[in-house]
């Protein structure tokens, strides 16, 4: 698909997506203070569908670095979660749970740079957001959505969105955008949510959130 329109929701639409946030983000934060054995305040700051092309401009510093955790979702055809977050929050949430081997900033350059314990937090925090999420869309749609086990990135923002658009837009021009904010003791570990959709499950929100789009473009 070349082509692209802008979708224009309507307040009772976009309440709809906001409570699959809602439902996603707050599920995940129960099984989060678990682990992390703090409270976990958590805000949904934005929810909306969006064209891959419109997602650059929504950011501020295309060259910041972020952490990329990617959870496919394999149903008919594939489908997927992206979760992008600072590298200084990820770092942060590291060392609140291993303070015997805290991180540097500036050492942090690749995922080559984690040990495994590391890596297995990163993983862990992915799986469990991921899960949740995708259990909050397979309600709505009444279907059942397992992801598969989260890939890890660090890179510059830009990076993760070209990587994005160049592995998923084949499927589908559109992506259900989440924007969260979680307070974890000290520290502000804000996200972005992209639940990437397959043409069959876009039609299928659609069809709930009664939106009216050509998606045969």
């Amino acid at each position: 698909m070349n082509e692209f329109v802008n979708i224009k929701l309507t307040p009772d639409q976009l309440d709809t997506l906001k409570e699959l946030g809602n439902i996603g983000s707050g599920h995940a934060i129960t099984a989060l203070s678990k682990i992390l054995n703090n409270p976990i305040d958590v805000s949904l700051t934005s929810a909306d569908i969006i064209s891959f092309w419109k997602v650059p401009e929504l950011f501020n510093k295309p060259e910041k670095e972020m952490v990329g955790i990617y959870s496919e979702i394999p149903f008919n055809s594939d489908i997927a979660i992206v979760q992008i977050f600072t590298k200084e929050s990820i770092i942060n949430l590291i060392n609140l749970l291993n303070n015997e081997n805290n991180i540097q900033n500036e050492i942090l350059k690749t995922i080559d740079d984690l040990d495994e314990f590391n890596l297995s937090i990163i993983n862990e925090i992915g799986n469990i957001l991921s899960g949740h999420y995708a259990n909050a869309l397979a309600d709505l749609l009444s279907i059942i959505l397992i992801p598969n086990v989260p890939k890890i990135a660090i890179d510059t923002l830009n990076a993760i969105l070209e990587g994005i658009i160049a592995k998923y837009s084949h499927m589908t021009d559109y992506m259900i955008f989440i924007n969260t904010k979680l307070n974890i003791s000290d520290i502000n570990l804000e996200g972005t949510i992209c639940l990437i959709p397959s043409i069959t499950i876009l039609k299928k929100l659609f069809n709930i959130l009664n939106l009216k789009y050509d998606l045969n473009l």
